[in-house]
């Protein structure tokens, strides 16, 4: 590893963000298979969740492709991913919900998916901020 590319390197945090990009839209889907809640099922939460897939489908892309704008709505759509899970999670630590009321299970796979998303929040922003280094490097070898 060199030196003057950090702790890790572009490598190592392309690889890092395309897992956690699939592990995303893995863990994502379980929202329809073990919640509940019949809000998930109501037209705007369908419109939001398609917006979320097909983002995350993009940056899939463009990240296999090395393209920084991949870089970049990864790191988008993990801010407003964790946003979204800390406003789904209110009601565990206040005792009062701004989504809807949610069992353990639903918790627990929350925080879960803010671990991973917080890795795709740091990966992604390393990657972003290395794909200069590594494409001048590429220019002068």
């Amino acid at each position: 590893m060199a030196t003057n590319e950090g702790r890790t390197s572009f490598a190592i945090n392309h690889r890092l963000l395309l897992c956690c990009l699939f592990s995303l839209a893995f863990i994502g889907t379980t929202y329809y298979y073990i919640d509940n809640r019949k809000q998930a099922y109501e037209i705007q939460w369908i419109v939001i969740s398609i917006a979320w897939y097909s983002a995350i489908c993009f940056s899939i892309t463009k990240v296999l492709y090395k393209a920084r704008i991949g870089y970049l709505l990864a790191g988008i759509v993990s801010w407003a991913t964790l946003a979204f899970l800390i406003l789904d999670n209110y009601d565990v630590v206040f005792q009062t919900t701004i989504t809807t009321k949610q069992d353990d299970i639903i918790t627990i796979r929350n925080l879960i998916l803010a671990g991973i998303v917080s890795l795709g929040i740091l990966s992604s922003h390393n990657a972003f901020h290395k794909f200069n280094h590594v494409q001048n490097k590429a220019k002068f070898t």
